[in-house]
């Protein structure tokens, strides 16, 4: 019978931990275990913590004396996962509905599947529970070399890596996160284990992303021209260690630069037309040391970009709107 041991680092997320907990708990899964590693939280995580463990004997509690980071608790995670199947769940998230059972089923059909991922869903924002959000079951198989094909025809942008379920001695083959990425870690390690296998991606969301004011993310996705360089930093290190010789690479590398820069015009036609010309010129600037021939009026990005077409309307709305 397939296992699966599903982490989740903890910082002062007292509130959130026992619905995240709880949305594992009751998946249909029988020989589950539940890691929560608090990173020395401030707060009640660790007696909330310890109280869902006496509740049920899946769950184990790992505390940190000292904040050691993020990264040093998905590397611990990766360290202490022992089952067939493996997942990192941030404990302000939660997973969807059946989740466990779909991903699972399709790990077991298809051995060469390193991971398998949602579909993208918007982050959650606000404090009630978005209601119904299940998996419909079944999903999309593609090569490792198409995902990441795919990752770089969009620079990155909405690939649901967030959360995943893998494989897990895949996982120990590939190594840890790095923590030279401080953010977008998990789309590298996505790209990192296409490089072993098959990506499965299914029907639905793997996990509801929350965003909120604690969130530590929360004011990196307000800066643009920080997420812009942390994509770009992604597919650097990648093609620079895992993806340096897979088929393609050159070419692949290029496409996502090509993206990033498309990205960053638009970005900045839209900074600039909201009055924060500033802003908007150091972003056009990191597109044009990025690739130059992209800053050259990129009409098609709003078109093979989802939901580009539909930002770019509502600032143009909003822009004649205030005269």
């Amino acid at each position: 019978m397939a296992s699966i041991d599903v982490v989740i680092p903890c910082y002062n997320y007292e509130h959130f931990l026992p619905e995240c907990v709880g949305s594992v708990l009751s998946q249909d899964v029988e020989n589950l275990r539940v890691i929560v590693i608090d990173n020395a939280s401030t707060d009640d995580s660790v007696g909330v913590a310890r109280r869902l463990a006496a509740e049920d004997p899946r769950v184990e509690v790992v505390c940190h004396e000292k904040n050691l980071g993020p990264h040093a608790s998905f590397n611990e995670a990766i360290d202490r996962a022992e089952a067939d199947y493996f997942m990192i769940l941030c404990a302000d998230d939660f997973l969807t509905a059946d989740t466990l059972v779909h991903g699972i089923a399709m790990l077991e059909t298809f051995p060469r599947i390193s991971c398998v991922l949602g579909t993208y869903m918007e982050p959650w924002v606000g404090t009630v529970l978005p209601s119904l959000v299940r998996q419909s079951g079944g999903g999309d198989l593609m090569e490792g070399t198409s995902f990441i094909e795919r990752c770089c025809g969009v620079a990155g942008l909405n690939v649901p890596a967030h959360a995943m379920l893998v494989r897990t001695s895949v996982q120990k083959r590939v190594g840890h996160y790095r923590p030279t990425l401080p953010l977008m870690d998990d789309l590298e390690m996505a790209l990192r284990l296409a490089t072993k296998g098959l990506v499965a991606q299914l029907r639905g969301p793997l996990v509801v992303q929350r965003m909120h004011t604690s969130n530590l993310s929360q004011s990196f996705w307000d800066d643009r021209l920080n997420d812009l360089t942390e994509r770009e930093a992604v597919f650097n290190s990648f093609f620079s260690h895992e993806g340096r010789d897979i088929p393609g690479a050159e070419k692949m590398h290029r496409s996502a630069k090509r993206r990033l820069a498309e990205t960053a015009f638009w970005s900045a036609v839209s900074h600039a037309v909201r009055g924060r010309a500033r802003e908007g010129s150091e972003i056009f600037k990191f597109g044009l040391n990025l690739s130059p021939a992209s800053m050259l009026m990129p009409l098609g990005h709003l078109y093979r970009s989802e939901g580009a077409l539909k930002r770019a309307t509502a600032v143009i709305s909003e822009t004649f709107g205030r005269h």
